[in-house]
């Protein structure tokens, strides 16, 4: 026999609304950001859980999450970015010599370099809307290339010293948080609204989810694509001068290795690898969780290389699971 107590409409209500929660994209990393958080404060003996220690994760994790965004939203369309740590590097190497030279007007700094970004940002997109280059391979080409113009227009050479407007964003605090925190919150929060309330978002949803559907509703699929790319050189601009702010420094090696952080974190979050569904919440969670997990296992003494390991884990986990939950 049934049981009563499960078909009155307070129980149904109850596991509606649980099913409901179960279902969000972001759900599996938020239960693993409490799950983490707690065994971390555990293990250091409360010295990850400090009101200043979260306030160093969140400025580390700053210039990841303006990258993720754009990245959720490349991500969106089906797509990929793995050239943006050598972006930062190229505007990094550019804006941060021209401002050394005296050759930039300080007061430039913000603008050109997020117009430098979107402009390395449009190339990308114009080597997989135009010339049909698949988003990985273009990418990787210009991750590669990109990095090879900056070792090359750097060398050993070390920007130092920069203009106070730019260390300003690096390293001010506003309201008891550091500039470069609320910028990337800001970011974020604009990327969700354009992403869950604007026609563009649902645009480039559905291009993810179905190509040749959006192509067959009359949309712009190539121009949409395409601006996606710009959308994230422009954030790795602005990302570029926030991590350049913060150094105080420019140098060849600026943003390498930024790429791994970025696509797990998009992953991790809920968005799919394979286009069509994204969710900046998710984006944000990815982000903490990742840098939780760096800032919490140095404080437990593992090394650089275990961290990358546990890293490439969490990838493969993340994408393992998306692919059984399409197959389902």
């Amino acid at each position: 026999m049934t049981n009563p107590a499960q078909t009155m409409p307070g129980n149904a209500s109850k596991s509606n609304s649980l099913y409901r929660l179960t279902a969000l994209p972001y759900f599996n990393v938020a239960v693993a950001i409490v799950v983490i958080y707690v065994a971390l404060t555990i293990i250091t003996g409360d010295t990850f859980n400090t009101v200043n220690n979260q306030i160093t994760i969140m400025r580390a994790a700053s210039v990841f999450l303006i990258l993720a965004v754009g990245q959720t939203l490349v991500m969106n369309t089906g797509g990929i970015d793995i050239s943006t740590g050598s972006m930062i590097g190229v505007v990094g190497a550019i804006v941060g010599s021209t401002l050394q030279s005296g050759a930039l007007d300080p007061m430039l700094a913000i603008p050109v370099s997020i117009l430098l970004g979107a402009l390395l940002g449009a190339f990308n997109g114009f080597n997989i809307t135009v010339l049909g280059v698949p988003p990985l391979l273009a990418t990787l080409g210009t991750f590669v290339a990109y990095r090879g113009f900056t070792q090359h227009y750097m060398g050993v050479n070390l920007v130092t010293n920069l203009p106070d407007v730019v260390t300003t964003v690096g390293r001010s605090w506003v309201l008891g948080m550091p500039l470069a925190v609320w910028i990337a919150l800001f970011v974020t929060l604009v990327g969700w609204f354009v992403l869950t309330q604007t026609l563009y978002g649902r645009y480039i949803t559905a291009i993810g989810s179905n190509p040749k559907a959006a192509e067959a509703t009359r949309l712009n699929v190539k121009l949409l694509t395409a601006s996606t790319y710009v959308i994230q050189g422009a954030l790795a601009g602005l990302a570029a001068l926030v991590l350049m702010g913060r150094l105080n420094s420019s140098s060849a090696a600026m943003g390498e290795g930024l790429e791994l952080h970025i696509i797990a974190a998009v992953v991790l979050g809920g968005t799919y690898l394979f286009g069509g569904r994204a969710t900046m919440v998710g984006t944000l969670l990815g982000v903490y969780l990742i840098g939780m997990l760096e800032n919490g296992l140095i404080q437990t003494g593992a090394g650089f290389f275990v961290q990358k390991m546990i890293l490439g884990l969490l990838i493969i986990a993340a994408v393992a699971l998306q692919l059984q939950q399409k197959r389902n």
